[in-house]
């Protein structure tokens, strides 16, 4: 009796270890940050994922106003048609040689190129969610918050090595690309936004360096730029427009206001204009 209550305790153990396995997988799968604790519902989560994947499937397209619906020909479609998105175009070289900027110091450029601390990585790895999707490495950030004290040495090897010598761990940069569903029932490509599901190791560098430029940012960007920096809103640009509109309405003056759309602005920006910017903005070579 004794031993087979023993061995009963050793299989509801094992029992209990495996949903709850089974149970994180769904989790991550269901993406439901909302419901982090308390309910393990799996016929929740096997609901969520099915929803989610009936929503984002791609039953087909619509090309040159013929619907595609063929599975190998919707993907040399979609193939093509980001080729030809994000192709090199040397048309236009755009140049801002007579405009001045605001430039970093030289003690900043000493601060941006200096060696990693483990508490600066530390604090970009504990500043990611710890659920969020893995990369084709198939790890979280839960893993490596949970494990840090094993992993920590190898982590800032690499964040080091890159560092100092710009070089990645063979297949650490390597990512899932995902078309991203902008309306429901998408039907042709401008209607999908592309997005890269990349490994931990490259978000804990990107970050790091983030964490990094978010200390001088503030410095070299205009006083009206309203969006995209700490302390500052969008809201800001639209008081003052309404406030300007309101004035020549009021004192009856001829004008003529421009809303520019800047449609995929950031998927359209060449390397060499980057790196024109940098070395105008003050940003040593390395």
């Amino acid at each position: 009796m004794e031993s087979e209550r023993d061995e009963r305790k050793s299989l509801f153990a094992k029992l209990t270890e495996s949903k709850s396995k089974q149970e994180a997988i769904l989790f991550q799968k269901a993406r439901q940050n909302w419901i982090k604790q308390g309910d393990h519902n799996t016929k929740f989560f096997h609901s969520a994922v099915k929803w989610r994947r009936a929503r984002n499937q791609l039953h087909g397209i619509i090309d040159n106003n013929k619907w595609c619906d063929d599975k190998e020909e919707a993907k040399d479609k979609v193939r093509k048609y980001f080729e030809e998105r994000f192709a090199r175009n040397d048309v236009c070289q755009v140049t801002l040689d007579k405009v001045r900027f605001n430039t970093i110091s030289e003690a900043d450029n000493v601060m941006l190129v200096s060696d990693f601390s483990e508490e600066e990585v530390r604090d970009a790895i504990w500043g990611c969610d710890s659920s969020k999707s893995p990369g084709p490495d198939g790890f979280n950030f839960g893993f490596i918050k949970s494990c840090w004290d094993i992993l920590k040495k190898d982590v800032m090897n690499a964040v080091k090595d890159f560092a100092g010598f710009g070089c990645w761990p063979r297949g650490s940069n390597s990512s899932f690309l995902c078309l991203i569903p902008k309306v429901e029932n998408p039907q042709q490509m401008g209607e999908f936004r592309p997005i890269s599901l990349v490994g931990c190791l490259y978000k804990i560098i990107s970050k790091a360096f983030s964490l990094r430029l978010k200390k001088v940012i503030g410095k070299i960007t205009d006083i009206r730029q309203s969006t995209f920096l700490e302390g500052r809103g969008l809201l800001d640009s639209v008081l003052i427009a309404n406030e300007v509109l309101e004035d020549y309405k009021r004192k009856r003056k001829q004008s003529i206001f421009f809303k520019v759309d800047y449609e995929k602005a950031y998927d359209s920006v060449k390397w060499e204009f980057l790196y024109y910017m940098l070395r105008r903005l003050g940003f040593c070579a390395r």
